[in-house]
């Protein structure tokens, strides 16, 4: 009796798993090749064991645990590109997804994650550097990528804007890319190396100068960036600063002789605030008044507590009116004797 093709290739491509011990070896030789990030090792391991669901499982969740596309270059070594077809022409892949447009954001595991950031860093380099001799990776799927990155790592992306917003701590490059803050990282980075490895006398007058402003852009961009997250929870350090650059900001509106505190007041606060240090104390109130403003709206927004503005400014004008009432001049009275003596001649003893 002829066996029908369709069980022949069943049967053809049917061949048995391999036992404990020999899954536990390809584990830990995964293990020990995603560490080198020999990539191209994986790649040969990864086809050895094509048609082992269990095997290659185990490889692709050493690989997607080893973070191994760090950056847009990353992605474009000839190993990790053999290392990602070779995953996506195995039994596995195709069994639970290869391709991201057709897998939701919520149905996405590690290994989705993995393929996600490898497909969006590649993407990321060949933008910036096209005519490579690459093919950038479809549209369709690096929209997909975004979604499936969105859904699984927002809550390190918020952790990290934070952490960039208020401690100047840099972010992953996927998280600058992600977010548009790459140019103006790489900038702030440039500078404070360039400051470090140079004395003050060696500098250049435009170096010492620019630091402040570069500085408080890059900080305003990752506080938009981290704002703009939909449904997310902003860290207590992140809110605690934002209160505190409030309070600095009344100071400076009730008393502008505050820009001069460098204790609690430097030149990047200034910056990122609108502040100008060289105009007329009377535009510094009002330059900090707007910026007021402007913050304890987005503290209104971003926490849900009641708005600071209208009461401050309220008491800010009532001061004023009693300086001035203080300051006004007063008229000068004569003191006015009772029963003043008669003009006549004194009477004697």
């Amino acid at each position: 009796m002829k066996i029908p093709r369709w069980i022949a290739a069943i049967l053809r491509n049917r061949q048995p798993e391999p036992e404990f011990r020999e899954l536990l070896d390809v584990e830990q030789e995964a293990n020990r090749l995603t560490g080198a990030y020999d990539h191209g090792e994986l790649a040969k391991l990864i086809r050895k064991y094509r048609h082992s669901e269990k095997a290659i499982e185990k490889i692709a969740m050493q690989v997607a645990k080893s973070y191994p596309f760090y950056s847009p270059a990353s992605t474009m070594n000839k190993g990790a590109a053999e290392m990602i077809k070779a995953l996506k022409d195995t039994r596995f892949m195709k069994k639970c997804g290869h391709r991201l447009s057709e897998i939701t954001p919520q149905r996405a595991n590690m290994v989705h994650g993995m393929l996600a950031m490898y497909t969006f860093m590649r993407d990321a380099y060949l933008k910036k550097l096209p005519n490579q001799g690459r093919q950038t990776p479809p549209s369709e799927e690096v929209e997909a990528a975004v979604r499936i990155l969105d859904c699984r790592i927002s809550y390190n992306d918020v952790s990290e804007l934070c952490g960039l917003a208020s401690d100047m701590m840099m972010p992953s490059r996927y998280v600058m890319i992600r977010y548009g803050l790459e140019d103006k990282c790489d900038t702030y980075n440039f500078m404070e190396k360039y400051l470090a490895e140079h004395n003050d006398y060696e500098m250049e007058e435009h170096f010492r100068n620019n630091y402040a402003p570069i500085a408080a852009d890059m900080c305003r961009a990752a506080e938009k960036a981290v704002e703009g997250i939909k449904g997310v929870r902003l860290s207590d350090r992140y809110l605690e600063n934002l209160d505190h650059e409030l309070h600095l900001l009344g100071r400076i509106a009730a008393s502008p002789d505050a820009v001069y505190d460098p204790l609690h007041i430097d030149k990047i606060f200034l910056f990122k605030y609108g502040i100008d240090i060289t105009a007329a104390p009377e535009k510094q109130s009002v330059q900090a008044q707007k910026a007021y403003k402007e913050l304890d709206d987005r503290l209104v927004r971003v926490t849900g507590r009641r708005p600071y503005a209208d009461e401050f400014f309220a008491s800010l004008r009532h001061r004023k009116e009693k300086v001035a009432e203080v300051d006004r001049p007063r008229p000068v009275h004569k003191p006015v004797l009772r029963n003043p003596p008669s003009k006549g001649r004194k009477m004697g003893l």
